[in-house]
Formats: structure tokens, sequence, C-alpha cells
């Protein structure tokens, strides 16, 4: 492949093969929803979505959990909309690293008596013999809140995909005294010595907030226990209670079991009342059942908090792993309903911490967890800086909206702080009235954060240092006052004392930036504060990061490191699938240091779904290590081997920078996300042969299965001006020699890349493995060139493919797409006996851009792909499964367009939609006769465009239109007579209006349709989304991929229309339009309602 064609990734395409059927595992289902690709957003236009931060669409937690080596979080998710609903659900993500995270389905949603109305939060406990179980509260049919148990179905399958609910719920119904709407959230059970199960359960009774406990020898009876757990009048109800075990003298966690000399006990109340989560560590008694706090909960700014900041609804779980407790909290938004509903999301959770008691005994400390550091990229050091009084200097070098710093103070002259005022018991108050623009002695010192260069908008994270009566008082605060330049916003001022003694250790400060939220850790860990900002200028490459002073008396930075924090893995890049053991593969080249091809460091990125619609995002399956790939991981494509043994034949680049053909298996066949890839110790395989330079010779094919039982594969080259694909076989897929012929090639056609070679029926729309060869099939060559993918139809016989007609270099060639649409690939979906066809389509705005978005590239959506009726082309069509995306759906039937006309498709999102059109054309004997000279669909298009008027036609769709049609792309269609006593249908897309911005490539593209509108109407499908538009004409003989990037026509400023520009009518026979909902992707929260990152 001509690496230079490429931006940031080049399609390394996999496929499966080998007239094996593979299996489905049990516990895999055909509605398991995954991850997409992402979805084109800009920064611009959301300028606070997050970056590494979990986002559940809305609200709570219900239980994060380890188990067999994947940690998962359950959580409570709105499914129609961004604000908290009636009909909530458990939705379910996973991870590996508690970093990266892919989406799974619901695990729990609204279908029984027992939690029709929602299903809200609860926990995940483990039972004895590694079996989780799911205790949840549930909206019943009188709106009660009641207590219910569900199961995975099964225990196998290490994603918890399927649960089942107990036929015998509820479990727990609300006691006598308690109100049905003040019964909720059940905690992780623990058993006791005695060999019962314990669970708290949230609630409000007699004017006091209680944990009620319940007992259980089997963990379906359950009996409530005569005295709550704990109880207090002082904060309201309690809601996701906590209860669990510290070590005395470690930082390591302890199961929730624990009961021991060694441990203290923690009890947390997420407060109703003050909607702030507060804690407070003391005894557990197990023979009275009852906790007994060291200091009880006052509703004062006196009571313990996890986070004194934008913080709530809590859970913690021991973490089996690495021995740890990590704590998650949710994070409100600070803007308003209004906004939400606008960005279409709402809340997001905190980096996962690491909790622990401190050394005193008296508090807990938190800490990112250690895997968070892995996104940190960019370091900067700053060490021994003065910042003298009014000082303030920038920390550059970093993508400050962003990044992790991690700041120590020094405090020379101590003795000379102020008295810290005796009526001050209030933090935040202090933190309020003394604000960072008020000068103390010690303070205010530390950060200021998404800043604009002018400081016009700050966001301060502070401390001040006061002496108290008996030692020295260290306040910390975080101020929102000056974050942003928008009104409407809550930018309440946080602050908290952190317990440190500032003669015995330095000041320090650790604080994650992250677009739109800070958390930031003080006294390390001691004292937490997270805030929500909403900056209207200090977005994204325009936000700054300042240490400063505005003490009077100078303070000393004795170490300052500030990394730049990469994303969290999403799906934001394409390739070639595979299926293999109930899932779906896209392994994919991707650059990781950048938006842009880097030839010395791709990568074989991979990713996987259940559905072709929704993605999650796995580990890299390849990258560069050893001499065979050292620089680089290049394309290349899957088959599976008898034994359902699936293997991958890759082009690498090697030290001497040939491109080499390599192997790899995977490390563990029981994995059906084929995780770990272990490559060949014999490698390289195949090496460039005689009169093949070693940077043409690349792109192996699927490779498939003789009637000798010998393995065939194609590899792409050149050689003597030839484009050609060479054939090599092997009866072990080790050793590989080259046949004496090629199996094709072509002088019209130059380097011949990502070649494909596969079977199709004859008489069916069906697919067949790629190793079927029989009177019933014939085979398709396809070949990448000039940017474009080319294909015969043809015979393959005796080790010869010999093609119907041959690759002319000119406009008559058959191409799977006339638009932009490249490197494409196909594989054999056995589960469905289909063939699915995938491409790239790249920008077309220039490169100056692609390094500005960030990203460069995507799929087009998967198309089924079969051999026509003729049998002299392919057609192709959307797979089945994105129709599950469609909502809110128009229909319009027999309407005619006059010449000259324009209607709008109103009630749909146009920018984001799928329109099905059906024309009929009366007089058809009156069209005009086509120039004897065209040949050239696409001249002819940009020739004649939209806006020239025909006989029949131009007639079409006006996509990603602005009301007053300024911006516009044009699909349309213009009917001929021919010379040959038939018609002739052309299909154009045309973007020469698409967009009021300049330098963008606004290629008019076009085709001709194999169609006789005599026999048949005139159909067209269009496939919106933001910046591409995939057109299907002929029901799908012809199609048309483009892309478009308006200025003005975005988002809900996009219109649709249907036009008649020609001078005979058209009949619009049939028109359905649908809005398309987001694929989900891993963030739930971070972007609309159904998607993602």
């Amino acid at each position: 492949m001509d690496l230079s064609v490429l931006l940031l990734i080049v399609l390394s395409f996999v496929l499966v093969t080998n007239g094996m059927e593979v299996e489905d595992c049990d516990h895999l289902t055909e509605n398991t929803s995954f991850q997409s690709f992402q979805a084109i957003v800009t920064a611009t236009e959301q300028p606070y979505k997050t970056a590494y931060h979990f986002q559940p669409l809305q609200n709570w937690l219900n239980g994060p959990m380890y188990y067999d080596g994947v940690y998962h979080l359950f959580y409570q998710y709105n499914p129609h909309g961004a604000l908290f609903g009636d009909s909530m659900v458990w939705a379910h993500s996973a991870s590996y690293d508690l970093v990266n995270w892919f989406s799974l389905d619901h695990a729990l949603i609204p279908s029984e008596p027992f939690d029709i109305n929602s299903c809200w939060s609860g926990s995940v406990t483990t039972l004895p013999g590694n079996k989780p179980v799911i205790l949840y509260t549930g909206i019943d049919a009188n709106n009660r809140q009641v207590q219910n148990l569900a199961t995975p179905k099964n225990l196998s399958d290490p994603l918890l995909i399927e649960w089942v609910k107990y036929s015998g719920n509820p479990l727990m119904t609300p006691p006598d005294g308690v109100e049905r709407d003040n019964f909720r959230d059940p905690t992780t059970a623990w058993l006791g010595p005695d060999g019962t199960w314990k669970v708290v359960v949230g609630s409000w009774r007699n004017n006091q907030g209680m944990a009620i406990l319940y007992q259980s020898e089997d963990f379906v009876h359950w009996t409530e226990y005569q005295n709550p757990l704990h109880s207090s009048t002082n904060i309201g109800m309690w809601e996701c209670p906590d209860f669990f075990p510290v070590f005395i003298n470690s930082t390591n966690g302890v199961d929730t079991s624990v009961r021991n000399p060694t441990v203290r006990h923690v009890m947390k109340v997420s407060s109703y009342r003050y909607l702030h989560d507060y804690y407070v560590v003391g005894t557990y008694d197990t023979e009275l059942e009852k906790f007994v706090p060291d200091a009880d909960f006052t509703g004062t700014s006196l009571d313990l908090r996890y986070d004194y900041g934008k913080y709530y609804a809590s859970k913690t779980f021991f973490d089996i792993k690495k021995n740890r407790r990590i704590l998650w909290g949710w994070v409100n938004e600070s803007d308003s309903a209004k906004d939400d509903l606008e960005k279409g999301w709402s809340g997001l959770q905190t980096v996962p911490r690491q909790i622990w008691l401190d050394r005193t005994g008296k508090q807990l400390v938190q800490w990112p967890v250690e895997e968070i550091n892995s996104l940190r990229d960019n370091e900067v050091k700053i060490y021994d800086k003065r910042l003298e009084s009014g000082s303030i200097f920038e920390v550059s070098g970093i993508t400050a909206s962003q990044a992790d710093i991690e700041i120590m103070f020094e405090l020379p002259k101590l003795e000379e702080a102020e008295f810290i005022n005796s009526g001050s018991d209030d933090p935040q108050l202090i933190c309020d009235r003394e604000d960072s623009s008020v000068t103390g002695r010690f303070g205010p010192f530390g950060l200021l954060a998404l800043a604009t260069k002018d400081l016009t908008e700050q966001t301060a994270i502070f401390f001040r240092v006061f002496k108290g009566h008996k030692g020295y008082v260290v306040l910390m605060c975080s101020e929102q006052k000056r974050s942003s330049l928008r009104d409407g916003l809550d930018k309440t001022t946080y602050g908290a004392f952190v317990d440190i003694d500032p003669r015995q250790e330095m000041i320090s400060l650790r604080s994650l930036v992250d677009h739109s939220i800070i958390e930031s850790f003080g006294g390390k860990g001691r004292t937490c504060i997270t805030t929500r900002v909403y900056p209207k200028l200090a977005v994204n490459n325009e936000a700054h990061l300042f240490a400063f002073n505005n003490g009077t008396l100078s303070v000393t930075i004795s170490r300052l490191n500030a990394w730049s924090m990469n994303k969290a893995m999403i799906n934001c890049r394409g390739g070639g699938p595979m299926y293999y053991n109930g899932v779906y593969h896209l392994f994919y080249q991707y650059n990781p240091h950048g938006a842009l091809f880097d030839a010395d460091s791709m990568v074989w990125a991979h990713s996987a779904s259940y559905d072709l619609v929704n993605w999650f995002t796995l580990d890299h399956a390849l990258f560069p290590s050893e001499p065979f790939d050292t620089n680089s991981c290049c394309s290349g494509s899957v088959t599976i081997l008898p034994g359902n043994k699936p293997v991958i034949l890759y082009t690498g680049i090697d030290a001497n920078n040939r491109q080499v053909q390599n192997l790899a298996t995977p490390k563990n066949l029981s994995d059906p996300l084929l995780i770990e890839w272990v490559k060949y110790s014999g490698n390289p395989l195949i090496t460039p042969p005689d009169g093949v330079e070693g940077i043409n010779f690349r792109d192996p094919t699927t490779a498939w299965q003789g009637p000798d039982g010998t393995w065939r594969v194609v590899i792409g080259s050149l050689s003597n001006d030839r484009g050609m694909a060479i054939v090599y076989q092997s009866e072990d897929f080790v050793h590989w020699t080259k046949h004496q012929d090629p199996l094709y090639s072509s002088t019209k056609i130059g380097m011949w890349e990502c070649p494909d070679f596969f079977p199709v029926p004859i008489n069916s729309t069906n697919g067949v493995d790629t190793s079927v060869r029989n009177p019933t099939v014939r085979h398709v060559m396809k070949a990448s060139f000039n940017s474009c993918d080319y294909y015969m139809v043809g015979t393959y016989d005796q080790e010869k493919f010999v093609a119907d007609t041959d690759f002319s270099g000119t406009s008559m060639d058959l191409r799977y797409d006339y638009g932009k649409f490249y490197a494409s690939k196909t594989f054999f979906d056995s589960k469905k006996n289909r063939r699915i066809l995938w491409a790239w389509v790249n920008e077309s705005d220039s490169t100056e851009d692609d390094i500005e978005k960030g990203w460069s590239g995507l799929q087009s959506i998967p198309r089924q792909i079969w051999l026509d009726r003729t049998g002299k082309q392919l057609v192709q069509w959307p797979v089945e499964e994105i129709n599950s995306l469609r909502d809110n759906e128009v229909n319009v039937y027999d309407k005619q367009l006059e010449g000259g006309s324009v209607f709008e498709v109103s009630g749909i999102t146009a920018s984001q939609a799928d329109i099905e059109i059906m024309f009929e054309l009366p007089k058809l004997e009156e069209a005009e006769f086509i120039n004897s000279s065209w040949d050239d669909p696409q001249l002819i298009c940009d020739r004649e465009d939209a806006s020239v008027t025909g006989k029949f036609g131009p007639f079409g769709l006006l996509a990603l239109a602005t009301k007053d049609l300024t911006e516009q792309t044009a699909i349309f269609f213009r009917v001929f007579k021919g010379h040959n006593k038939g018609y002739v249908v052309l299909m154009c897309s045309e973007q020469k209006r698409s967009s009021l911005r300049e330098g963008l490539d606004k290629n008019t593209y076009g085709a001709f349709v194999d169609i006789d509108p005599r026999q048949e109407m005139i159909s067209l499908r269009s496939l919106i989304d933001h910046s591409i538009i995939e057109s299907f004409g002929g029901e799908g003989r012809t199609c048309i991929t483009t892309r478009v990037y308006p200025k003005l026509a975005v988002n809900n400023e996009a219109h649709l229309f249907a036009f008649n520009n020609g001078t005979f009518s058209v009949t619009i026979s049939r028109l359905n339009a649908s809005s398309m909902n987001k694929a989900m992707i891993n963030c739930r929260g971070g972007l609309e309602n159904t998607a993602s990152c």
C-alpha cells in the first residue's frame, strides 16, 4: 500500500474463512450491544466532553466489581433522554484496566411487576464459588421501592452479559413505619462470623435516616434485624449507604466480610438533604450487630466527606486483583437542565480512586488508581522555583485542558503566618469570603486551571496557611467565581481543611483536569475537591495552566510535574472485520502518536462488536517489536484454520525497511475477544521475490483452501510496471512458495494495494465461505489503486482468474463506490450467511484541519454484498443491523414534484438520518437523448450539476442544507434516452455548494445506474451522519460516498429537502425518513443520549 496517500489509519483488513462453520457462544446474543465508532463531534461542538472520565449518561453507580479478569460498572441510565426519567435501567460497561471501557447490553431493564417502573440502585456481592449476584431496588407496580435479586445467566462469561431476575422477587419490601419511597439502595452484602449474610438498605423512618440491617442464611429469605446498623437525625434520608472494613496499618484493601482486630469499619451515607457523601470511621460490634462511630454525623461542616466539591452516590468495591479498595463517585453538572438537554448528556464519574485509612486512624485517604498514569504524556518538570508575592507563571508544554499536575510547596518563615479567625469554622465560607483575589500572608497560592491567557477566565485551586491555637491550619479551596464568562452556571466555591502539619511535610496538590471537570487531591489525598466548570473561552487549545502566589510571603515550588493526558481509548478508527465465536472483530492500522499516518510506528488496533453497529475497544493486537516488524505493523487479514483457529497474516516493515509477511496466533483460543496475540518465532514467512522491490509487496488476503488441501493467499505487488496479485501456496500455513504466475495482473493499475478475492453465488444474495469453489459461484477480484476500489467479476480455474472484462483504467471500470471509498475488505459472516464489505473513507479537508481535529478518516457502514441478477456487477446494501438505530420515522406517499419544486422533509434530525425514496417518471418517452460523446459520468455530473435544468432531472435530495439552501449537498438523478433503444440513468453527488468553507475538496461524483426505468422505479437511499453521506442508487447497484463539512448546516441547523429541477414532473411514490440514534460507545454520559465520546 502506498503509505503516502493515507492519513491516520490504513485499514489493516481482516476476514475469516476456511469452509468450517464457527460456533456461537451460548452467552452471546444477537442483540448484545457494544461501542461504536466515535461520533464525528468536533471539540468545538462539545468543549465540555471529557477525555478520560467514564461518563454514564445519567446518574448513579450501582455496583462496581471485579470478576474473572474484568472490571464491571453497573450504573443507572435513562435510555430516553439526558435527564433522570421514569424508566431507569441498569446499564453495564466493562474494562480490563479501569481506564478504557466498553459498553455492554443493559444488565437489568424494567420488565416485571417488582421493577416495572424502574430498576434503581443496588450492589453486587460475590457468593462462595465466585458467583456474583445483584441486589437492586425496583420500583414496583404500586410505586413501592422493593429489593430484588438477579443472577448471571452464564458464569463462564467473564463479561456477565446476561442476567436473570429471581422469580421469587421481591425479597424485601418496605417495613412498618417506612414509606414506600424511602427504602432503597442495598449495599454489598457481607458474611458474618455466624455464617449469616447481612445487608444494609438505606431508609428514613421516624425523622431518622438509617441503615436498616437485614439477615439471611440463603441470600433469598431476608429478615429485618431489630435495630438499624446505624441511624442519625442530622442528615436526612440515607441514600446509597456503603459499609466496609479498612486495614488499620496498611494501604491495602480487604474483602467486605473481613472482621478482625486489624481492621476498622467505615459507614458512608449519601445525604438526600445535603447531596453530599459523608462517612464516619468506627467499630462494628458483630454480636450486637451495631456500628459505633468514633464521632457521629453532626450535619455541619465538621463532618468527614469523601470529597468536598461535587460528589455524590459513591460506591466502593474490593479489587481482589490488586488487593485494594476502589472508590467511584458520580459528579453532576453545574449548568442548567436546559443545557443538559441541549448537550444531550448529563453527569459523569470521577476517576477511580484507591482508598485506605490514614495513619492517624481518623480519616480516609484517596488517590487516583495507578492505571490512570498510563494516559500521561509530554511531561514537564519544574524544580525549586520561588514564587514571590503576587507572582504568576504559566506551565507550558502540555495540553492544559486535559492534564495531570502534581505540585509540592515549601513555606519558609512559617512562623510569620497569620492567626486564623477564631470564628472561622466553616472552611467553605472562608474560601468564598477569602477567595483567590484576597491577599493573605501564606496564601492564596496554588494553580489557576482552565484559564485564558489574560486570566479573564480561571478556576483557582489554592491553599492558605494559618496559625492555629495549637499548631497550624491548612485550608484548601477550589474557587469557580471566575471560571466562565457564561451566565446561569453554578459557580460555588468549595473548601475544606487539610489535616497536615506544614512543619513536618510539604503541602502537596494533585489536580486532574479534563475539559469540564477538575479533581484535586490535597495533602497526598487527605482532602479532595471535585468541581465542574464550563469556560466560554478557555477551552481545548485556548486553555492555559498557571501556578500563582497571591500571598505577601513567598512560597517555593519544590517540585512540579505536569503531563498532558491522552484520551482513554474509544473507537474512533476503523478497519476490516472478521467473525469468531459470536464476536465481530475489527483490526485496523492506527498511529498511537498523532492524527496523521506515520509509516514508522503503525500498530494493529483492535475493536469488537456483537452487532456490527456498536463497538468496544480492546488492547492493540500487534505493535512493532521484532526485527521482522520493527518499523511498522501494516495491513493483512485473518484466516480461520480447521479446528476453529484464527491466525493473522500481516505485512511488517522489517529492520531493512522491506515489506515482509508475518504470522501471529491467539494466545488463548477460549477467549472470544482474542485479546492477546503471539507472533510466530519463525517470521518472516514470505519476503519480496525477485523482481519486486522491498516497498511494493504487501497486504496479504484472507487465505483459502483449494480442493487439493493446499492453502493459497494473494499478496499485492508491482513488478515490471504491472500491478499484480501474486499467489503463494502452503500445506501447513507456515512454509509458503510462490506460484509461477500471478493470480492476475494488469498494466492499467499500478501498484496493487489491498487485494481481495472471494466467491459469490450466482443466484442468491447469501454469501459463501472464501474457500468455496463450485459451479454455483463466480469470483470477484478487487484492487485498490488511484485512491479508488475497482473490481472484476470472472471465473477462477487452474490457479488463474479470468475476468469477464479486464481493468481498463477508465471510468468504465466497475467500482464498489464511485465517491470516497478505499482499501476495502470483505469477510464471510457465517452467523448470517452473508458477505460483508467495509472500507475506509478519508477526509476532504486539509492535513492542517486533521491535526487540529485530532482525527482523520472513518469507516463506511458495513454493507452486505452480492452478485446482481444480471451477473455483471455487485449489489450493496447497509447491513440490516443499522436499521436498529432508526427513530422518529416520517412517511410521504404519492407526492408530485413539479419542475423547479423543493419541499422540506421535516420531523427528523437531518444531520443524522436515513432516507429511502422511490421516484416514478411519467411521460418517460419525453426524455432527452444523451449526448453521444458523454462517456464519463463524473464529468457529466460536474458539468450538468444540480443547478442545470434538464427534462427528467436533476431530481433527488438536498442533504445537510441550510434553510435558504446557501449550503447543500445534492444527490440526484438524470434520465436520458440512449442510442440503443433504452434509457440511461445517471446518479450524481455534488458538493460544489456543500460548504461556505474554503480549502475543501468539493469534487462532484457520478456513475451510471444499470436499471431500466420502464421496468422499475428509481430508488435512492442516503445515510447522513454529520460529515459523511453514503448513497445507494438503484437498490444498491450504484453507491456514492461523500465527505462534506458545512459551515452553517450543522446539527440542528441542518435541513433535508427533496427537489426536482427538471422541466418534467416526477412523483415520489414513497419516502421513508428516520432520525438515526447514535451507536453506543464507552463513555455513555459524555455525549448524546445513546452514544458517545
